[in-house]
């Protein structure tokens, strides 16, 4: 496993360096996956209404949890990076999908038309002095790059809580 430093600020460094990640996945019946990663191990299925068992998050919403997930890791990070103190880290994240791109009976893409973000910081910062934290999130979260470079418009609403 390869350990990365993350820098606050762009670097001009030409060497790759590379992280892979893996997970596998075994159908269980029922529009149902059995899903593993590393150690860890969970299910991904579809609710009743489109067939499924209900017995985990569908797709969607492990996109949006991990979308979630991963907006956290940033911010931790790179408030460390700046010397932020942020005392709490919230995110919500709804996504809009027109399901006639899955279903097949018209041609628009089955990836989401809009997502929407929200991002909770609570901290004693001001707001006015969080510009920085905000642009390199947003330049840095992995799994918010994916959506916005896929053309998926998000929009993204910080809020900011006093301690």
């Amino acid at each position: 496993m390869t350990t990365t430093t993350a820098t606050a600020t762009p670097t001009t460094d030409p060497t790759p360096r590379l992280a892979s990640f893996t997970a596998t996945g075994r159908s269980t019946g029922q529009l149902s996956t059995a899903v593993s990663a590393r150690q860890f191990g969970f299910v991904v299925a579809e609710p009743p209404s489109l067939g499924g068992t209900d017995e985990g998050a569908n797709p969607i919403e492990y996109v949006l949890g991990a979308l979630s997930g991963c907006v956290t890791v940033v911010v931790e990070t790179v408030a460390a990076e700046l010397g932020i103190a942020v005392d709490g880290v919230g995110t919500g994240a709804t996504g809009t999908l027109d399901i006639r791109g899955f279903a097949g009976t018209a041609d628009v893409s089955p990836h989401f038309q809009t997502l929407a973000l929200t991002i909770t910081l609570t901290t004693t910062v001001p707001e006015e002095e969080l510009a920085e934290l905000k642009a390199q999130v947003v330049r840095r979260c992995p799994l918010f790059n994916l959506v916005r470079d896929a053309g998926v418009p998000i929009e993204e609403t910080w809020l900011v809580q006093a301690v």
